[in-house]
């Protein structure tokens, strides 16, 4: 069996600005909110497996473009969400209605479709996506769990893969729908095959430093599993480092997780133009210009592996 993990989109919640005249927003390129897809293939090359993480806005169209999701393959058999912001839910109900449709006119009624993520996301779902939720069979890991603790691998029937969540935190998305905080509403991910480890961290304030300091043996235990990977995912909104907690880490934020995690390839996600306010580095960036720079640093500190900024339809092999 191959494992490929495709990506769907790797851009922040303010992709382009109506009327800003930065770099980025000019830049014709098609974005999409950050997501990934797991497809796994048989001895034939077909599809038999697919398991979708994040759904923001764009990501359907990336997945419904799949080469590997099309005719007989064309399937979705887990959604697992890191947590309930629009950027990673607002796509739901342009492919869950579809996915449910075409399986009553092509005679297949599948089952309910199986929807990971954390309790306090749930309620958010209810709230937002209560027709979509009807399609859906939620499965849901406590969420009273902090940052950096090792949750139950996910229920999946898939041989020789695992997929564990880990708790991070993401302060304003920490609250239930009912306004209780902090309820630990996010998790990454770590899948791990027969011959690779890949980690999936996304979305994260900068106030996580468990991942290069933990205090206690369960965050010590969650930076084991996510260290030595061979490919590393991670959220990078800003350049510049902020004096006070940001909701999403800078570049220098991901340099000291690279630092102590080890990776082999670090990919950066989640990019933005805007944050970093206009006039200062960061400001209009579109992913090349991001990997340009952030390439030139890695080099200059000898960081660990290579670092890349992806592109929509980019594809790894697993195993």
């Amino acid at each position: 069996m191959k494992h490929l993990l495709t990506i769907n989109g790797l851009d922040g919640p303010l992709a382009r600005i109506l009327g800003c005249d930065c770099g980025r927003c000019a830049d014709p390129t098609r974005q999409a909110h950050t997501s990934t897809s797991l497809i796994s293939q048989n001895e034939q090359g077909e599809t038999i497996h697919h398991i979708l993480f994040d759904l923001g806005l764009g990501v359907a169209e990336s997945v419904l473009t799949n080469p590997h999701l099309q005719g007989s393959g064309a399937r979705l058999d887990w959604l697992c969400l890191s947590h309930w912001h629009p950027d990673h839910t607002a796509g739901m109900n342009q492919l869950i209605v579809s996915h449910n449709a075409h399986s009553k006119r092509s005679g297949l009624n599948l089952p309910p479709l199986p929807v990971w993520c954390r309790p306090g996301t749930a309620e958010w779902l209810q709230r937002h996506h209560d027709f979509e939720l009807t399609l859906c069979q939620l499965h849901t890991t406590g969420d009273n769990e902090p940052p950096g603790t090792l949750l139950p691998a996910l229920p999946i029937a898939l041989p020789g893969v695992t997929i564990t969540p880990v708790t991070v935190a993401h302060y304003n998305a920490d609250h239930g729908a009912d306004g209780t905080c902090p309820r630990y509403c996010c998790a990454a991910f770590v899948i791990k095959t027969a011959v690779t480890k890949t980690v999936l961290l996304w979305d994260i304030d900068s106030s996580n430093d468990w991942l290069v300091t933990p205090q206690n043996e369960a965050q010590a235990a969650a930076v084991a599993q996510l260290a030595q990977a061979d490919y590393l995912f991670v959220d990078t909104t800003f350049w510049q480092a902020r004096p006070k907690i940001t909701s999403h880490p800078s570049f220098s934020n991901v340099q000291q997780y690279a630092a102590n995690l080890q990776p082999r390839r670090t990919f950066l996600l989640h990019l933005s133009g805007h944050p970093d306010g206009r006039g200062n580095p960061g400001w209009g960036w579109n992913n090349g210009r991001w990997q340009t720079e952030a390439q030139q640093v890695w080099h200059h500190k000898q960081l660990p592996g290579t670092v890349h900024v992806p592109a929509i339809g980019d594809t790894f092999c697993l195993a």
